[in-house]
């Protein structure tokens, strides 16, 4: 592991430029690390994209796996490196740790960067998107990297916890043709008040059903997604769609 991202894995703080050292927070562990890194194994990036940065934890594990691959380049984007928050820490970590030769970054929101890169011929095999959580802007993220990604690339999602990244998940996995690949799950503590929900919900949502009701196919999509805190799918085929297709979800 690189000697950098062992550090932030050992020891939960990273140094910011100004040479304070913070805590780390709002990153990916490292299950979701060995995620990340297999999907980047799979899918054998020439170029990959990744939507925000924070303290670039995430860009690490991409870096430092497409450094495996022998090749490699990583487009990042995120308006917010420079705030108060961030203070720049992600940038300076993929410094550290010798990664800028393949690291390309844009100061900028990805609604304004992905459209960019697609409307450039851009053409890539690996992404991971874990920018703005609502399901909008999400969907936008996707639909972007969707049109740049190739047959056999891999999209990862972040904080699938998260309403509209959840929602995203399902969507995919129902109205496109992408499979799970792998996901990270989130660690079951379930009280006993909380598995009789499920158990309840199980039993009676087929009993209520109109036309936007999903069907058994996608309940266990949905099932499947709702174990997970981080999720990668695999891209199967390009979008074929009739013009007015859609599989509740």
């Amino acid at each position: 592991m690189n000697h950098v991202l062992q550090s932030i894995v050992e020891n939960g703080t990273i140094k910011l430029p100004s040479g304070e050292e913070v805590n780390i927070h709002s990153h990916v562990g490292a299950g979701s690390g060995r995620v990340i890194s297999r999907a980047v194994e799979v899918a054998k990036p020439l170029v990959a994209c990744e939507v925000g940065l924070a303290f670039g934890v995430s860009s690490l594990y991409i870096l430092e796996a497409m450094q495996k691959n022998g090749f490699g380049h990583l487009i990042g984007m995120d308006p917010a490196q420079y705030d108060k928050k961030w203070r720049g820490g992600g940038l300076h970590n993929i410094d550290k740790a010798g990664f800028s030769n393949s690291y390309e970054f844009h100061e900028e929101t990805s609604q304004r960067v992905l459209p960019r890169l697609e409307k450039a011929g851009t053409r890539i095999q690996f992404a991971f998107i874990d920018g703005w959580h609502t399901f909008d802007h999400t969907l936008i993220d996707f639909f972007y990297i969707d049109q740049m990604l190739d047959i056999g690339g891999v999209v990862v999602l972040d904080d699938v916890g998260y309403p509209g990244l959840c929602r995203l998940a399902h969507f995919i996995l129902t109205n496109r043709s992408y499979e799970i690949l792998d996901f990270d799950p989130i660690p079951q503590k379930l009280s006993l008040r909380s598995k009789l929900k499920g158990i309840a919900q199980q039993i009676l949502h087929p009993l209520v059903k109109d036309n936007f009701s999903p069907n058994s196919d996608s309940r266990n999509v949905e099932h499947q997604v709702n174990k997970a805190q981080l999720i990668a799918l695999i891209k199967r085929d390009y979008d074929q769609r009739s013009f007015d297709h859609f599989v509740p979800f």
